[in-house]
C-alpha cells in the first residue's frame, strides 16, 4: 500500500508541475513573432503573383509595346 501511494504522490505532482508549466508557456506568448509575419506576407504575394501571372505578362507586354512600339517576348520569363 504504501509503493501506491508514493506512485500516486509522485504522478499527482508530476501533473500539478506540468500543468503549472504549460500555464506559464501559454502566459509568456505575446503574439505572432515577426518572422513568422513576414514570412506569411511573402508567402501572399508570391500566391498574388502566381494567380495573376498570366495579366502581369500581357500588362508588361503592353508596356514594352508602347515604350519601344514593337513586341516584346514574355514566354522566356
Amino acid at each position: 500500500m504504501k509503493l501506491l501511494n508514493r506512485i500516486y504522490i509522485g504522478a499527482k505532482s508530476r501533473m500539478i508541475r506540468a500543468s503549472e508549466s504549460v500555464k506559464e508557456f501559454l502566459a509568456s506568448e505575446s503574439g505572432i513573432d515577426g518572422i513568422v509575419v513576414t514570412i506569411i506576407i511573402l508567402l501572399i504575394a508570391v500566391l498574388l503573383i502566381a494567380v495573376f501571372w498570366g495579366r502581369l505578362k500581357e500588362w508588361v507586354s503592353g508596356i514594352m509595346d508602347q515604350i519601344f512600339g514593337t513586341s516584346f517576348d514574355t514566354e522566356g520569363l
